[in-house]
């Protein structure tokens, strides 16, 4: 067989964790920028930001993934023969063969002795194999190691429907108030108490979580993890299914039984499908009794490989796991992923990513495989609107879920906000096991039916997702909810996928060239159009003088006095006065100013968040001064900096500090594009008008050198509609739809 080296189908899988994304603008206070000035942006935003995975480049540099064609052998030793062959000839040896675990004819080779080009070129030339696939490394951008609490807000409800969880108010997903600090639009939920008058579910349904590993000694989450009934921790594969001690899950990190999550995002879908409700800590899960299957693909850092997300699919499906969670995405697609995917009985429930982009355009795996067990979650606000950053597709998104300021469990027995798909998706996880759990019978075809059939239609979601609604747990269950759209009745769209070009024999050489990522494409947020009462236009009837009648005066006998005569003012009549043209704006100057100092080493960088409020900010600008640590006339000699430049790693007469601007993304807890950036001596950057209700992450990178920064902020309030601006042009700005991603470096605690 021959294939061809130039057109290249890139195979790769990535994740996206996300978050990726600041606390809504809606927490922020009115009038300031800078978060310390605001409690709840200081807590809940933090460090809490889903952390984005992104599609490597690299891969294993020994590995790689093989499919042999099954119908090519008539036996399965006769099959077992042809890969034996085949493998010796490409110069490899078998780490894992999935054959048994419910993909035929799928290996995990390690290369040795060749190098991996070779190898693949001999399994390309052998007519048995499917296609060979690189094993791409999963990598998760830097995050802070150090991860900030959420206080507990007590909450007061009656009535057996309501969980006596103290941290139940801040699940906004389940029940929307409009209470604070959301205060958000009420009924712009899943209707969860609603549901859990049917029920709260079960412990007989067991609902897999792939992901970064679960904190299963959780307070919250130790009751509701799954046991596997069959093995117990004695060294041997009990119940014979390729694991030993496989007690409740496993890690296919380090290829043992301990999927214990060392990264917290596991944990935290893991929460909000099934915290254990009306325990009286914490919070409330979707399903309250729902047993969890932890397993573990991602390292503390948020790195694996294609091949273990694989394994983890095939594991729940080996254990009869009936719905599996996918809080993870990516561009890169992988047929030896969805041939795990097709072989599962499960419904696998997967985030639709984080990029805000159109999935039709550019396809976010596993969510947009054409595989008929998936639902792909899009995510919607606590306004019913489709968060800014999901990923939206008529055909290749099916519904919408909450994913935004979700507060949920995380490691080390904490709470967390966080924002993302990835958030969505676990609360449509916990309506299909509410599902399972009210009737156990139902196949993974029925959940996604019962699912996407009963989401609640909004005008906002219309032509973004399948459905056009958002996820409706009580009108899933069967009980009738009032509908939030128009009376009009709205038909339940049939959902059809576009599909999903799949690699045709012969299967071209994969490289590891990376995709380009794609620019997320902002969505404007629509003003509101502000309907006033008509103003009533004064009737032309004058309105008529009040007749004084006044008793005649007397005349004095003297000298006679003239009587005045009173004369009235007319009443005026109201007349109708053509609008005037409006007034010349008046020019304005700063509003609100913030002044920001520090020492950065080269390689070092600080970041600093600014919200912009809803108050008619109409432009604001950062101007930069550097002081470098060497040199004369910098002013620092004078100062008593002997023991600071003592400890530099490097040193120059004039340090060169940059400025990046990334908009809702913070580069200390996600891997960042700048929208904006400048650089050289005293930087600036200026933006008209800022987007309202953003938040702007200004990073300060020392460049070259190190040395003092003084980082000033002016922000500018104009009246009237058009601004007019009393300040230096707008610069720093890239090409229209360009963006750059930040550096890496060491963030100083600010």
């Amino acid at each position: 067989m021959y294939f061809s080296d130039k057109n290249i189908f890139y195979a790769g899988i990535g994740i996206t964790i996300l978050l990726c994304f600041s606390v809504p603008a809606v927490l922020a206070g009115p009038s300031d920028n800078w978060f310390p000035d605001n409690q709840w942006i200081e807590q809940i935003t933090g460090t809490h930001n889903q952390n984005t995975i992104q599609v490597s480049e690299e891969h294993a540099t020994d590995r790689l993934i093989v499919r042999y064609n099954p119908n090519s052998a008539q036996s399965r030793s006769s099959l077992m023969s042809v890969q034996s062959s085949a493998n010796a000839m490409a110069g490899t040896q078998v780490v894992r063969d999935l054959s048994s675990n419910g993909v035929a004819g799928m290996q995990v080779v390690q290369v040795s002795g060749t190098s991996l080009e070779n190898a693949m070129a001999a399994y390309k030339a052998n007519p048995d194999v499917l296609y060979v696939e690189p094993d791409y490394k999963i990598s998760l951008s830097p995050i802070e190691n150090v991860q900030k609490t959420v206080p507990i807000q007590s909450f007061q409800a009656s009535g057996s429907s309501y969980p006596n969880d103290p941290g139940y108010s801040n699940l906004w997903g389940l029940q929307n108030t409009g209470q604070a600090p959301f205060y958000g639009t009420p009924g712009a939920d899943m209707k969860a108490p609603l549901a859990w008058t049917k029920t709260t579910g079960s412990s007989g349904v067991t609902v897999a979580v792939i992901d970064t590993g679960v904190d299963y000694s959780h307070p919250d989450l130790a009751a509701n993890i799954w046991q596997n009934s069959g093995e117990s921790i004695n060294g041997v594969d009990d119940d014979g299914n390729g694991y030993i001690d496989d007690v409740r899950g496993w890690n296919f990190v380090s290829k043992n039984n301990d999927p214990m999550d060392d990264n917290g995002h596991g944990t935290h879908c893991a929460g909000t499908i099934a915290a254990v409700g009306n325990n009286g800590i914490g919070i409330a899960g979707v399903t309250w009794k729902t047993k969890i299957m932890p397993l573990k693909f991602l390292d503390s850092r948020g790195s694996g490989y294609t091949s273990d997300a694989i394994s983890a699919i095939l594991y729940a499906n080996k254990m009869g796991v009936p719905i599996i969670s996918n809080s993870w995405s990516g561009t890169g697609y992988s047929q030896s992923l969805k041939d795990a995917i097709d072989a599962s009985q499960a419904v696998i429930i997967c985030a639709a990513g984080n990029s805000g982009g159109n999935s039709e355009i550019n396809p976010i795996y596993p969510a947009a495989y054409t595989s008929s067990n998936i639902i792909s979650v899009a995510a919607t606000n606590y306004h019913d609107a489709l968060a800014s950053f999901s990923n939206y597709g008529a055909s290749s998104v099916d519904l919408a879920a909450p994913g935004v300021s979700i507060y949920s469990t995380t490691k080390s027995g904490g709470y967390s906000y966080l924002n993302g798909t990835s958030m969505a998706a676990p609360y449509v996880t916990g309506v299909a096991a509410l599902l399972k759990s009210q009737s156990p019978s139902l196949t993974g075809a029925q959940i996604k039916s019962k699912i996407l059939g009963s989401c609640d239609n909004l005008p906002s979601l219309s032509g973004k997702v399948a459905t056009g609604g958002r996820l409706n747990a009580a009108k899933a269950l069967g009980i009738s909810t009032p509908t939030p759209t128009p009376t009009t009745p709205v038909p339940t769209p049939t959902v059809t996928r576009t599909p999903t070009p799949t690699p045709t024999t012969p299967v071209p050489t994969p490289t590891v060239t990376r995709p380009p990522t794609p620019v997320p494409t902002s969505t404007p947020v629509p003003t509101p159009t502000v309907t006033r009462p008509p103003t009533p236009v004064p009737t032309s009837t004058p309105i008529p003088t009040p007749t004084v009648t006044r008793p005649p005066t007397p005349v004095p006998t003297s000298t006679p006095v003239p009587t005045p005569t009173v004369t009235r003012p007319p009443t005026p009549v109201p007349t109708i006065v053509p609008d005037s043209p409006p007034l010349p704006p008046t020019p304005c100057g700063v509003y609100k100013t913030d002044t920001q100092t520090g020492f950065l080493k080269q390689g070092q960088a600080a970041v600093y968040g600014y919200f912009i409020p809803s108050d008619g900010r109409s432009k604001i600008e950062w101007s930069e001064q550097t002081f470098g640590t060497c040199g004369s006339g910098k002013g620092l000699n004078n100062q008593g900096m002997g023991s600071i430049r003592e400890n530099n790693n490097a040193c120059a007469d004039t340090s060169v500090f940059d400025i990046y601007v990334c908009k809702d993304c913070n580069p200390k807890n996600s891997y960042c594009y700048a929208q904006y950036y400048t650089t050289g001596q005293n930087p600036y950057i200026s933006i008209t008008p800022p987007n309202s209700g953003s938040t702007y992450f200004v990073m300060i990178y020392a460049r070259t050198g190190n040395g003092y920064y003084t980082l000033k902020m002016n922000s500018y309030k104009c009246p009237g509609n058009t601004p007019i601006i009393v300040a230096s042009k707008d610069s720093g700005i890239l090409p229209s739809g360009k963006e750059i991603p930040v550096p890496s470096a060491e963030y100083i605690p600010q």
